[in-house]
């Protein structure tokens, strides 16, 4: 039987496995233009919320729609994309920050404002989001950004407007784009 002789890398084979590139993903070299391009319109699509709204509410409900775009275009083929669990999720995290507010009116004032109170409901506010979403079958997420963000500051009426009305436009983005969408991760 002959032997083979072995068989030689390619140059691009040959990066992939070298220590200064072996942190980038080999499917990138291989189709950078998917990359780029929905890197480009997840930019696209948190501009698109931004605008859209028109205000720049509290940093963590920013960053839990954020969160949302970044899923819905590193992954837009999986259940965590669904626009069920987007805004399900983050309708979700609403209910949550109010029922924590509501049962911190029953206490008095000066202990609703003390700093470890409010961390404690943050935390509550957590872990409330995280069985309404599994109780009804919405998990995602960066919802829980908005359930600990709304529940920190109170839960203003144009912060919720904004988280409800982002999640939808998200979820939107992603249905008419999914078709052009391919898996990154």
């Amino acid at each position: 039987m002959p032997v083979r002789a072995p068989q030689r890398r390619s140059r691009l084979e040959a990066a992939h496995h070298s220590v200064w590139f072996s942190w980038i993903d080999p499917h990138v070299t291989h189709r950078p233009g998917v990359y780029v391009r929905q890197s480009m319109l997840a930019a696209g699509a948190l501009a698109l919320v931004l605008l859209a709204q028109d205000i720049l509410t509290q940093g963590a409900l920013v960053a839990a729609i954020a969160s949302s775009v970044a899923i819905v275009f590193f992954v837009p083929h999986s259940i965590a994309s669904s626009p069920k669990r987007i805004v399900g999720g983050h309708v979700a995290g609403v209910i949550a920050a109010y029922v924590i507010l509501g049962a911190s009116m029953l206490f008095p004032g000066s202990v609703a404002e003390e700093r470890w109170f409010i961390d404690l409901g943050g935390a509550l506010a957590l872990g409330l989001v995280i069985f309404i979403m599994t109780a009804t079958n919405t998990e995602h997420a960066p919802a829980a950004g908005t359930a600990l963000g709304l529940a920190v500051r109170g839960p203003s009426a144009n912060a919720v407007i904004f988280i409800i009305t982002a999640a939808v436009i998200v979820a939107l983005v992603r249905v008419v784009l999914a078709r052009h969408l391919h898996n990154l991760v």
